[in-house]
């Protein structure tokens, strides 16, 4: 029998690389530092007993640019939208829309209409010329989060990409969190054609691509998925503004910001992207 840890790098490690660079992979650092990472949080959080209060209504904050990217945007949105907030009726949806493209429709529009505690905000060109200095980058993903960190009204907040489905095990530990943890996901892979999203998507192993467990400090998994107290990210200041030529790296920069206040990580799960 296949121990628990070792299934699903086993199935990748088949599938898309076939069985002789599976069995290198077996062996290759990189493998035995993905087994150590889920083994890990599996026992960690097995093991935590900490004092949790009650989740409540919490905030989604998702960021976006009617830019397609990535090809299919709005339906990928549509779809990670409707999957995640049907777990969440009572919570709020912030949209933030950067740097919209006059030209194109916003997807605020159809937002707005679609989900009943949906608020969506608009930050036009004029702003975003304002703050950038990089030409090259038309979508300031971290000043859009914070925008939604601001604006938030209850107390726990989600951070979490357009193209992120919450899996149904995170999902169920969501219920009850504790203030002093900071919390993320294991990070699934999986191709989309358009199909409607339901549990049985999750049970095909043939569509996920690649897997990457949470490393033993979040980093690398937060950019798409990050949740905490509204609290602690006030006392972090949100993101930092001072990085106005850069995306990569400024969500781990993020995270141990958070960490330095002496927040503890936690994994609750797994989220699936959307292969774009």
């Amino acid at each position: 029998m296949i121990h628990p840890a070792l299934w699903s790098l086993k199935t990748i490690s088949k599938n898309y690389l076939g069985k002789r660079k599976a069995y290198m992979y077996y062996l290759s650092n990189e493998f035995r530092r993905q087994l150590l990472q889920r083994v890990f949080w599996y026992v960690k959080g097995t093991f935590d007993f900490s004092s949790k209060e009650i989740t409540g209504p919490i905030s989604i904050v998702v960021t976006g640019r009617n830019d397609n990217y990535g090809g299919n945007f709005s339906e990928r949105l549509k779809t990670t939208l409707d999957w995640n907030l049907s777990f969440f009726p009572e919570s709020e949806l912030i949209y933030i829309e950067w740097n919209k493209i006059k030209e194109k429709t916003s997807d605020c529009e159809w937002i707005t209409s679609r989900y009943s505690n949906a608020y969506c905000y608009i930050v036009p060109n004029e702003i975003h010329k304002q703050i950038c200095t990089n030409t090259k980058m038309p979508m300031m993903e971290y000043f859009a989060k914070n925008i939604g960190i601001r604006k938030s009204k209850n107390n726990w907040i989600l951070l979490i990409n357009a193209d992120v489905l919450i899996a149904l095990d995170a999902i169920r530990k969501m219920k009850m969190l504790n203030p002093k943890y900071v919390y993320s996901t294991h990070y699934f892979n999986i191709e989309w054609d358009n199909e409607k999203i339901t549990e049985t998507t999750f049970k095909n192993k043939k569509s996920i691509r690649n897997i990457a467990y949470a490393s033993l400090n979040l980093n690398g998994v937060c950019g798409n998925f990050i949740l905490t107290h509204k609290k602690n990210w006030i006392n972090a200041t949100g993101y930092d503004e001072s990085l106005r030529d850069v995306r990569a790296g400024v969500d781990n920069n993020g995270l141990f910001q958070l960490l330095h206040m002496g927040l503890k990580p936690m994994v609750l799960g797994r989220h699936f992207h959307l292969n774009h």
